[in-house]
């Protein structure tokens, strides 16, 4: 019950947060700094925020235009070909003149925004368009994306998104899924508040923003006041904004203090939904297909959970409310839990393996566990389906531990935090305050590069980078940067210590620093369930104050540094003590970072029983067993080992804590 009132109130303040407003020059001069789409030595780049900008701008017109289209009274549906229900009955698939319109407007905008946005758009797609609809700019009807400043400026700072979406991104890891009007069955039927559009964002295939619109908002309801319609959006870093949860809203609490709360299609298409509602223990408060609406009530709190456990929904129907719910801790997968891949592939948009969606991420977990025992009997489904967009598990073919996993052990810089800036922007801004102007981001790129690399805390071959505080090690890469890599000798060492003294401050300040999205929520639920969690880092002896400051180390339950211990990654000396600090076999632990060689080859060679490549992408070359395994959502990594424990044989007193149910 706590969790839910604090999920409630965290939805309530993400819906009403504002950023600090920005003055119509500071606007000005962060559009000419960052185009929406640039073109820079033949790549095209893409900066998100900008992105959502012109994504929230077509909800609000696609928002207009369904309405419009609704007060004349001609839907001009069509049967794009539907399909029987259990009991036989046969139900369309509808497409009306409102998604046609809508999806004729959005593709003209993200044609303007980037020609070669990779988007996949529902009618298109499904090339049920059809040449009679006409030109786009005569189905716009004078609704036009041409100049409307509004699309690259508002009241959010982007610098409360993600860092990593803070910069521009190679247009090739991007895809852009659009609906441009969920639940068109239930609109055509003359349903309406249920309705959306659907827009979003995917990098390197994890949904990260994403945008709905809801026309009829408030349609019929007593306390509608105002104009119909609203726009709800957000990402990771921002959270979400546009709900509408009133301030004496009380969200139904999780299982097992109440009952689980679920919202399913209105017609049923398969035999799985009966015995698994039942064995979930599950009250059915909403029956009515749309998708797009489902992620709505789980957003507000106003169901735990949304099942289709069939093939139905496809890639437009679930990546915007994906995103959304990520950004607010829950979580979409397939039937048993598996995460679905949404990079740029028209041979995996539809979800083939079924769909189920949760507002708490751990409370989807143990559903999805049940979910698989109850299904496994009834036949090989979702396992015999070829689904090219389920994403290969992270410990897919690793053998578990005999006694399930008990440590978890992670990297820090480049895994569990990162910068919130860019080092060389910081170097060179650092440098240019100090009088050293000559020093640029990209001269700084470089040379901290090439120092970070080159240089350790003292002199022989076996000596660590770091030792104290780490002064020793750094002063030798900053002096690398001011003098250009050793090419100026105008630097004095009172310069340089100038610096030195002004990137500790900056770096002690914990608003430097951003901790990965999720990471500290998965460490409880992993300790919650007797898997030890310990931070392991080659780094300096000021990490345990910067962790604290940052809320981490009261999260885990052991911190191994390197300048304390002695003794660096990849070194099997280090990693014994990572398991020494948790009393923890290194059969039975995982570790997880972002270097290749001291992280998964320094766990792998330490003998530990799994090692993961903190990576968005997995990398070429082969690690010990003949590939690398890699993750880049801590709560999928804690479902991976979770789901592990809870099929291990049955309860002992040896496994019991790890198979442990908090909910179900």
């Amino acid at each position: 019950a706590p969790r839910v009132a604090r999920a409630l109130r965290n939805s309530r303040e993400l819906s009403t947060r504002r950023a600090p407003q920005h003055t119509a020059s500071s606007r000005r001069s962060r559009r000419t700094a960052r185009a929406n789409a640039s073109a820079s030595d033949g790549e095209t780049t893409i900066h998100v925020p900008s992105l959502v900008r012109v994504c929230r701008r077509i909800a609000e017109r696609g928002n207009v235009i369904i309405q419009d289209v609704t007060r004349g009274g001609a839907l001009g549906v069509k049967d794009k070909g539907g399909s029987a229900t259990t009991d036989g009955s046969y139900v369309i698939d509808a497409q009306t003149e409102a998604d046609r319109r809508v999806e004729a407007m959005a593709i003209r905008a993200f044609r303007e925004f980037c020609p070669t946005l990779a988007l996949v758009a529902e009618e298109s797609f499904e090339g049920a368009m059809g040449s009679d609809e006409g030109d786009a700019r005569e189905i716009l009807g004078g609704v036009s994306m041409d100049g409307d400043e509004n699309i690259n400026a508002d009241d959010f700072d982007d610098s409360s998104w993600a860092p990593k979406l803070q910069r521009p991104i190679d247009a090739s890891r991007v895809a852009v899924y659009f609906d441009p009007l969920d639940g068109t069955n239930e609109y055509a039927a003359g349903e309406r508040e249920a309705i959306t559009i659907l827009c979003g964002v995917a990098v390197d295939g994890v949904p990260v923003a994403g945008v709905i619109g809801q026309p009829f908002y408030k349609y019929g309801r007593a306390d509608a006041q105002g104009a119909l319609g609203r726009v709800v959006w957000g990402g990771t870093g921002i959270g979400v904004h546009g709900l509408d949860i009133a301030k004496d809203a009380v969200a139904p609490p999780l299982p097992p203090a109440g009952p689980h709360v679920v919202a399913v299609n209105r017609n049923i298409r398969e035999n799985r939904q009966e015995p698994v509602l039942e064995a979930l223990r599950s009250r059915v408060d909403v029956r009515i297909s749309a998708t797009g609406f489902h992620y709505l009530l789980l957003l507000e709190r106003r169901a735990h959970s949304a099942l289709m456990l069939r093939k139905a929904s496809k890639k437009w129907d679930t990546c915007a409310g994906e995103a959304l719910l990520r950004a607010t801790g829950g979580v979409v997968t397939d039937t048993v839990g598996r995460r679905y891949d949404y990079a740029y592939n028209l041979n995996a948009l539809p979800n083939l393996s079924g769909m189920t969606a949760s507002l708490d991420v751990d409370m989807h977990c143990e559903m999805t566990n049940i979910i698989r025992d109850v299904i496994q009997p009834l036949g090989r489904y979702p396992y015999d389906v070829d689904d090219p967009s389920i994403k290969v598990g992270i410990l897919q073919g690793v053998q578990t531990p005999k006694l399930g996993w008990r440590a978890v052990t992670v990297d820090v810089g480049g895994t569990l935090i990162e910068p919130r800036e860019r080092v060389a922007d910081v170097y060179a801004r650092v440098a240019a305050s100090i009088g050293a102007s000559h020093v640029t981001p990209a001269s700084a790129s470089t040379h901290f590069k090439a120092g970070f690399s080159r240089f350790r805390g003292a002199d022989g071959e076996d000596a660590m980078r770091y030792y104290g505080d780490g002064k020793s090690f750094w002063r030798k890469v900053i002096a690398h940067v001011l003098t250009d890599g050793a090419t100026r000798d105008d630097i004095s060492q009172d310069t340089v210590e100038r610096m030195l003294d002004a990137l500790y401050d900056y770096y002690e300040c914990p608003s430097s620093w951003t901790v990965a999205h999720g990471a500290l929520d998965a460490f409880d639920r992993l300790r919650a369930r007797g898997v030890k969690v310990a931070v392991a880092s080659n780094w300096d002896d000021r990490l345990p104050a910067l962790l604290d400051a940052l809320g981490i180390r009261a999260r885990v339950d052991a911190v191994v540094v390197s300048a304390i211990e002695g003794v660096e990654k990849p070194s099997p000396k280090f990693f014994q003590a990572v398991c020494d600090a948790v009393s923890v076999d290194a059969d039975a632990a995982l570790h997880v970072g972002d270097d290749i060689d001291n992280d998964f080859k320094g766990a792998t060679n330490a003998s530990f029983a799994a090692a993961v490549l903190w990576s968005s992408q997995v990398p070429s070359g082969d690690g010990r067993d003949g590939s690398y395994r890699a993750a880049h959502d801590f709560h999928a990594l804690a479902d991976a080992v979770l789901a592990a424990n809870h099929d291990l044989p049955a309860n002992t007193d040896d496994t019991a804590q790890l198979k442990k149910s908090l909910f179900f």
